[in-house]
């Protein structure tokens, strides 16, 4: 099961870009949570720009490698980018989701080893996720305006693709605006198009304009064959208020399953797991010690595919359902295993760290 598991969290229509990370990470991953408000503004850049060499290596110590274990000692590697200073990154959903820990690798000078990361909160339907480190001298990448692109400005992409251990830029032009495409959690819009290489690894990494400013958080490249040079990022005057919005809302307030649970939302995910190529749902990844999962005794490897009468199509979707409860809620699960479907009654909590 555990092997069979590991392979369910990479299903999508389109590549996600975490290297690796996207065959062992896939909702909300439940570990440790925290909340933390600043309001520090973000640091202001020169308006002349300067060679692509020099505007790489005034963002370098801003991107980071978020390297990630999940169910079954898996690895996974993804990108994020330095928000505040004092510990703030954002990355990808997808490179954190049904995660059991989170790893952060910097290219600062300042940090030599690796800081454990706490999620704070996600949005899967955004495919942003927030990240905290102990630290206050992080170095944070100047916000851009995405809304003033147009067709063919240049672009820079920042990430750690590949497991290379180091980062790789790529550079290009906005060769698209405002796309839709299908991600692993559903439909992802207002999206930026470019032809500067997205590859797994990129995933939660910056796109910049030519003044080093975040114009976008690197997400997907086209997965089909005939596709060449098409890659996407979440345009940043989009993801700021996402990324507000989680940093503000206590974990405190939200009801807890004390699980962390990935999509089973493709034929060979559900196949993987050893049940019937229709199944749909979000598979239990993690159970939490103490947690309303464990006395209500789920396992790795349930996939709830019902929530009092809703049905659940994806991680996504239990994590917009539970968004509709309180702690202390009562809910009935429908949960499918191997041996066959059972029905699951807990109670809710309030999410702990």
């Amino acid at each position: 099961m555990r092997a069979a598991l590991t392979a369910v969290v990479a299903a999508g229509a389109l590549a996600g870009c975490s290297g690796g990370g996207d065959e062992e990470a896939a909702t909300p991953t439940s570990t440790t949570t925290d909340t933390v408000t600043v309001t520090e503004p973000l640091p202001q850049v020169d308006d002349a720009p300067g060679s692509v060499a020099d505007t790489v290596e005034r963002i370098l110590p801003s991107v980071v490698n978020v390297r990630t274990t999940s169910f079954g000692g898996g690895k996974g590697d993804g990108s994020g980018v330095v928000l505040d200073r004092r510990g703030i990154i954002v990355t990808n959903n997808h490179v954190v989701e049904g995660t059991t820990s989170v790893t952060v690798v910097f290219n600062d000078d300042r940090h030599r080893r690796p800081l454990a990361g706490t999620v704070i909160g996600t949005a899967p339907e955004r495919d942003l996720a927030v990240i905290r480190v102990r630290a206050d001298d992080l170095v944070p990448l100047p916000a851009g305006r995405s809304s003033t692109l147009r067709l063919g400005d240049p672009v820079i992409a920042v990430g750690f693709p590949l497991g290379l251990g180091s980062p790789t830029v790529t550079s290009g032009i906005v060769s698209g605006l405002d796309r839709t495409i299908e991600g692993r959690n559903g439909t992802l819009t207002g999206l930026l198009q470019t032809d500067a290489a997205i590859n797994p690894g990129n995933s939660g990494g910056a796109l910049v304009d030519r003044l080093g400013r975040l114009i976008g958080i690197n997400t997907a490249a086209a997965r089909t064959q005939e596709a060449e040079n098409v890659g996407f990022a979440i345009a940043i005057d989009g993801a700021l208020p996402v990324i507000a919005q989680i940093r503000q809302t206590p974990p405190a307030s939200q009801a807890w399953l004390g699980v962390a649970y990935g999509s089973v939302d493709t034929n060979d995910a559900a196949i993987q797991l050893g049940l019937d190529a229709a199944t749909r749902g979000a598979v239990v990844t993690v159970v939490y010690p103490g947690g309303p999962g464990a006395a209500a005794e789920l396992e790795v490897g349930d996939v709830i595919t019902v929530a009092d009468d809703v049905p659940v199509r994806s991680a996504a979707g239990l994590t917009r359902f539970l968004a509709t409860r309180e702690p202390g809620d009562e809910v009935d699960l429908e949960v499918i295993d191997t041996a066959g479907p059972r029905l699951v009654p807990l109670t809710l909590a309030r999410r702990s760290s």
